[in-house]
């Protein structure tokens, strides 16, 4: 039979998609992708717009780390919409988190580039430590993600840990290392987050990643508060630290020069400062 009107050969699709005929072929074999007609004869393949439209789509999830078989289900109206959207968010925050943390591990040393965040917002589990110094703050938190892991309570893959400190003097140029108060907040799923999980709403924010020993920290700090007072930015919440870093074994060493911390501090517009 001649080709039909307004359909394409194999190779005119392939070709469009960058993908190879066996590839085309392979998806055909999956159920994912039939064309629009096929000639009895000599088994030629040709393919219609809509086709194409099916294809493209297909390939965007499998580039974005979805199965074959779980494109099959999108594709095919296997989920609901709004569980399409929630896992595709999801596999997005994840993706995202994961270049951000490859960035960070770029730091260098003596770098203290202040620049704008975007936080997500986050449902936390909360645990306020009252610490005598630096190590047994570490000891403390410790045993709160050990108590969380023996409660069975998911985390959340897509947020980091990180902990709080509600001390205003942080941005003033003090910087405790003796006598100190932490948060130590770990986000959870909201599906089995308990009653007592403290929402952290979403907003703008400062941050600077710093790298070396944690008592040089203050100097990150002092970036901070720089940067807000020239651009007429004042705190929105308490700074926030993620820790980067730790070994293999999960410890960390308070004292190594390599050691990287990202300190965030939510932000707003100071009272009587101008948007422009």
């Amino acid at each position: 039979m001649p080709k039909p009107a307004n359909l394409f050969f194999i190779r005119e699709i392939a070709a469009a998609c960058g993908v190879s005929i066996n590839t085309l072929r392979f998806y055909e074999a999956k159920g994912l992708l039939k064309p629009a007609c096929t000639d009895p004869a000599s088994g030629y393949r040709y393919y219609s717009r809509e086709n194409l439209h099916r294809l493209r789509t297909l390939l965007r999830l499998k580039d974005a780390g979805l199965s074959l078989p779980e494109v099959r289900e999108y594709l095919d109206g296997g989920r609901s919409m709004e569980a399409k959207i929630a896992e595709l968010e999801e596999r997005r925050s994840l993706m995202k988190q994961a270049i951000e943390d490859l960035k960070i591990h770029t730091t260098l040393s003596g770098s203290l580039t202040v620049y704008p965040l975007s936080l997500p917002e986050r449902l936390c589990l909360r645990r306020t430590i009252l610490a005598r110094d630096g190590e047994h703050a570490l000891a403390a938190i410790s045993g709160f993600y050990n108590d969380l892991i023996r409660s069975g309570v998911r985390l959340s893959r897509a947020r980091p840990e990180f902990c709080e400190y509600p001390d205003e003097g942080l941005l003033a140029g003090e910087f405790p290392v003796t006598d100190f108060t932490v948060n130590a907040c770990v986000p959870v799923y909201r599906g089995n987050a308990p009653p007592e999980a403290v929402p952290y709403p979403a907003g703008d924010a400062v941050a600077v990643n710093y790298r070396g020993g944690y008592y040089g920290l203050w100097q990150a700090y002092a970036a901070l508060a720089q940067h807000m007072a020239e651009r007429g930015l004042a705190p929105a919440g308490f700074p926030q630290e993620i820790y980067l870093e730790i070994d293999a074994s999960g410890a960390v060493q308070l004292d190594d020069a390599n050691y990287i911390t990202r300190v965030i501090v939510p932000v707003k517009r100071a009272e009587g400062t101008s948007n422009e």
